[in-house]
């Protein structure tokens, strides 16, 4: 039976192969990004390393730049939906602690040592590079904030706007302070031993909702 519009829904097996040819663009173009930057890798780079014409990126990707954030955006809509799911009057440290959880229960990555830098190619152009890429991570996440604002007033018992606002705000925070933190520690400012992307972050939010800066 046809999908309305007459077209016919996509057998499973061309799911299963489109799937196939994005994470092959994906890892091609993660890997160039980490060995030549993102101004020295080409679409033409990513198109032959994943072994796929020119034509078939842009079937997937309709630019480089979204190439180097599918990461990104995925992940901040795992992490968002995550953090949903937890009740809304738990401590900020404890839900992102339980979101971050069920997010490695899914399968993604929580990246440490020499490979936590893999997790945010992009942050080279937050600070020098293409004001796309960093208006997009700016974007993503001010919507995520108002997601989570919206979300938390909503189910809140006793809705708060300066309590839901405080609390969305300080993990946009504390990830912009990890994202810091990770592209200093790629200019000889290391982290912590034995940290890794996630634990940075989580520490980081414990720091600043703990009222320990303030001592």
């Amino acid at each position: 039976m046809a999908e309305q519009g007459g077209r016919a829904p996509s057998a499973p097996w061309q799911e299963v192969r489109k799937a196939a040819t994005r994470a092959r663009i994906l890892e091609a173009g993660r890997g160039l990004f980490a060995e030549r930057g993102y101004a020295g890798t080409s679409i033409g780079d990513i198109s032959e390393a994943a072994g796929v014409g020119v034509r078939t990126i842009y079937l997937h990707f309709p630019s480089k730049a979204a190439i180097m954030l599918a990461y990104f955006d995925g992940w901040l809509d795992a992490f968002v939906a995550a953090v949903r799911e937890r009740p809304v009057e738990e401590p900020v440290a404890e839900t992102v602690a339980a979101a971050l959880a069920a997010m490695a229960d899914a399968g993604w990555v929580d990246r440490a040592g020499e490979d936590v830098a893999l997790a945010y190619p992009f942050l080279e152009q937050l600070t020098v590079g293409s004001l796309d890429i960093a208006g997009h991570v700016m974007q993503r996440w001010m919507a995520a904030i108002a997601d989570l604002v919206d979300d938390a007033t909503a189910r809140a018992a006793d809705p708060d706007p300066t309590r839901s606002q405080a609390r969305a705000s300080a993990l946009f925070a504390a990830w912009v302070a990890n994202m810091a933190a990770v592209h200093a520690s790629k200019r000889g400012a290391p982290l912590p031993e034995g940290a890794s992307g996630n634990s940075n972050g989580l520490e980081i939010l414990r720091l600043m909702t703990g009222g320990e800066l303030a001592q």
